[in-house]
């Protein structure tokens, strides 16, 4: 489960460290198994490792194995798409296509997290993960949404 507290303390995170500056309203939660996850972000149950994934007028969908609330790399996961949902709901709009405008989008969630873990490690005497290399293997932009049925 995701407390109010600690969605409150990524929105502010959000404001204090990023261009989105007003406060919204925040997503609705899911939490999935790793099949139903599986199922609705990998398109296959083999090798799925998405954790989470936002969708606009939805909310936010987690795997029910993420702590969040004891693990920083699981928290950076929810901010990630916390900052997917900041994006997709304020009034700027660009004219690019809808490939280029996700890749962007991801790039900066990920850049975010990045912030977010380094932050974190600072105010934690260095201590903990730096990027989201350092959790269990980083993003997965190239990987999430391609079918592999090879074992």
């Amino acid at each position: 489960m995701i407390s109010k507290t600690l969605l409150l303390f990524l929105s502010t995170w959000i404001i204090e460290n990023t261009e989105f500056k007003e406060k919204i309203d925040s997503p609705n939660l899911f939490k999935l198994s790793q099949k139903e996850m599986a199922d609705k972000a990998c398109f296959s149950s083999y090798n799925c490792r998405v954790k989470a994934y936002y969708v606009k007028d939805s909310g936010i969908f987690y795997i029910d194995q993420l702590e969040p609330e004891k693990n920083v790399c699981d928290k950076s996961i929810i901010l990630h798409e916390l900052i997917h949902h900041y994006q997709k709901n304020n009034d700027r709009s660009f004219d690019l296509d809808e490939k280029t405008l996700w890749t962007l989008q991801e790039r900066q969630a990920i850049y975010y997290q990045n912030l977010f873990l380094i932050s974190q490690k600072r105010l934690n005497n260095n201590k903990g993960p730096e990027n989201v290399l350092q959790c269990e293997g980083g993003s997965y932009l190239d990987l999430q949404y391609k079918y592999n049925d090879s074992k």
